[in-house]
């Protein structure tokens, strides 16, 4: 893959996260390879981090109503800078071990202003399960027609 620029990919990897539901998160960077100037790779937030968890439970027994979203996963996005190009190009491994899209939105980050046109469409009484079901409702950036203002994020 090739990005013109790295606002270009930024706006790609948006794109990706909103169609599919999914959280990439960048994973590590290096510096100065035998031909590439900077390399970054960003991870499915799936994927388990760095080891086995110190965390101890208090009360063992106890269960979480979500389970951990830590799979494993295999999807990740290597993007390297090279000293002869503006352009970026990357290598997209784009394959889950989970669920994507609805299914996977109880394990994602929402962005703030999602939260704040949640809390005014339900401080209108407006059903909850109307927000959560139309298709129409803008999680991102651009416009908002019930509030008649205009947010920065995806969209925009």
């Amino acid at each position: 893959m090739e990005w013109a620029r790295p606002a270009k990919f930024e706006v790609w990897c948006q794109e990706e996260e909103l169609a599919y539901s999914i959280e990439l998160i960048a994973s590590s960077t290096v510096h100065s390879g035998k031909l590439w100037v900077l390399k970054h790779v960003y991870v499915c937030s799936h994927q388990l981090s760095g080891g086995q968890s110190k965390y101890q439970k208090k009360i063992p027994d106890w269960q979480c109503k979500i389970n951990s979203k830590k799979t494993g996963c295999w999807c990740r996005i290597v993007i390297k800078y090279y000293p002869h190009t503006s352009a970026i190009l990357g290598r997209y491994a784009s394959k889950h071990d989970h669920e994507i899209g609805l299914a996977n939105i109880a394990y994602t980050q929402m962005l703030r202003v999602a939260r704040e046109k949640i809390k005014y469409k339900l401080s209108q009484k407006i059903d909850p399960r109307e927000i959560v079901r139309n298709p129409n409702f803008n999680f991102g950036g651009g416009s908002d027609m019930v509030t008649g203002t205009q947010h920065l994020g995806f969209g925009s």
